[in-house]
């Protein structure tokens, strides 16, 4: 056996002790839990967990009743702006992923609360890619069902009508005017795919279908020839690449961008509203990604974004970003600024107390019955991972994580103590 051959085989003989090492019974119950809560990663994978601070708790609620309540004469809800603000690192992304749950959470109650969030992860280069972004999520075949609720509410308003208008010369023959009632009976009504070869079948002129989809939409949701001809491709795509968002998106490519953008945001606002949706909630994580553009790309951003805003303001905006990128924004667009701080949530270092609390509040998720105690870990422990961690949720967590773990392979008993986190330290230099 080489030397090389000898390395190699050391280094397989470890592999399989670390693996022994994990295969272990992972048994929590010694430590009062039933698995480890706290996210390896310290990722936003628990959005049910509330913040620690109840003033931020009140902003949320106050922001989402600002935004949603509206005129009489109205009946989308008003836009508003709320910034989080804060390091990396301190949670901002399991706050908005909260705020987005409490409005999922409203849709299922017996209120009159209908909205729609979308959660966009970062916002690009551009503007157009955030439009983009919220079609995305919105996704392509629950945007097709919206947009043919609204053309077959129509077509069921006066069915004698639309029978008259659609059936062909040869119709009178090969169908009875009951038969196109089934037209309009589930599945077939719900599916316009199927609707079109329904009424294919029945002897139905397609072209005068097409134009009085065409007239619908252009009357209901867009007056705009190019995006009213999108939105009919989507319905009956004629090719099968067309089944892409390219349909979509390939509308904001050309000059007058900021109108086009607009009107295709009005465009899936209006969508929304004929489907009695109240509002849109659109979230934007990492926002300070745009800090990182050219000064002119930067400057075109926040112009055409602040022009969206401007002329589209039936919807709200959710922003996460640090204080520097806040600043810079600040300074560079003091209207955009405006528009994107009706409120600002400031996030703070934990403190001993917020620390405590948020220990309990992961333990919980693992826990048989619910309680108030930090074990397995102890106070001392706590300080000294708040120290360490400097408060940075983030990395907080992490330490939360691992010391679950060294405690479990290496059958350490609780209360842990600051031994423990020196131990791992120790490990991990």
């Amino acid at each position: 056996m080489t030397d090389f051959e000898k390395m190699l085989d050391e280094i397989r003989k470890t592999i399989r002790k670390e693996i022994a090492k994990i295969k272990i019974e992972r048994d929590y119950s010694k430590f009062g839990i039933k698995f480890n809560p706290f996210p390896p990663a310290a990722i936003a994978r628990y959005p049910q967990l509330p913040p620690l601070d109840e003033q931020v708790y009140k902003k949320i609620l106050r922001f989402i009743a600002s935004t949603y309540s509206k005129r009489e004469d109205e009946k989308f809800g008003e836009y508003a702006g709320l910034s989080i603000v804060g390091e990396y690192g301190m949670g901002k992304t399991h706050l908005m992923k909260h705020i987005q749950l409490i409005i999922d959470s409203l849709n299922k109650s017996e209120t009159e609360f209908s909205a729609l969030t979308c959660f966009i992860d970062r916002p690009e280069d551009s503007p157009q890619r955030v439009i983009h972004k919220i079609i995305e999520q919105i996704g392509a075949d629950n945007l097709r069902k919206l947009l043919w609720n609204v053309l077959i509410e129509e077509f069921q308003k006066d069915t004698h009508a639309f029978y008259e208008k659609h059936k062909s010369a040869e119709t009178l023959i090969m169908s009875k005017k009951e038969e196109w009632s089934r037209l309009f009976i589930a599945p077939t009504k719900t599916n316009p795919l199927e609707f079109l070869r329904e009424f294919r079948k029945l002897g139905g002129n397609a072209k005068t279908l097409e134009e009085d989809c065409r007239r619908i939409i252009k009357e209901k949701i867009i007056p705009d020839d190019v995006l009213a001809e999108r939105y009919l491709d989507l319905l009956f795509p004629t090719k099968k690449g067309e089944l892409s968002w390219d349909i979509l998106a390939g509308y904001i490519i050309r000059k007058d961008i900021q109108r086009k953008e607009v009107q295709f945001l009005n465009s899936i606002v209006q969508i929304l509203k004929e489907n009695n949706y109240n509002m849109l909630y659109v979230f934007i994580d990492e926002f300070e990604d745009i800090s990182k553009l050219s000064k002119i790309k930067l400057t075109n951003y926040l112009l055409t974004l602040n022009t969206l805003i401007n002329r589209e303001r039936h919807w709200a905006v959710i922003v996460s970003l640090t204080q520097d990128a806040l600043t810079l924004i600040k300074e560079r667009s003091p209207p955009l600024y405006d528009r994107l701080t009706s409120d600002i949530i400031q996030l703070k270092p934990l403190n001993e107390e917020k620390a405590k609390q948020l220990i309990i509040n992961y333990l919980n998720l693992a826990r048989e019955d619910k309680s108030e105690d930090i074990y397995p870990f102890s106070e001392e422990l706590v300080l000294q991972m708040l120290k360490i961690s400097k408060g940075n949720y983030r990395s907080f967590i992490r330490l939360a994580h691992k010391i679950i773990e060294l405690s479990l392979i290496e059958d350490i008993r609780p209360p842990f103590t600051k031994e423990v986190l020196e131990r791992l330290i120790g490990e991990e230099e």
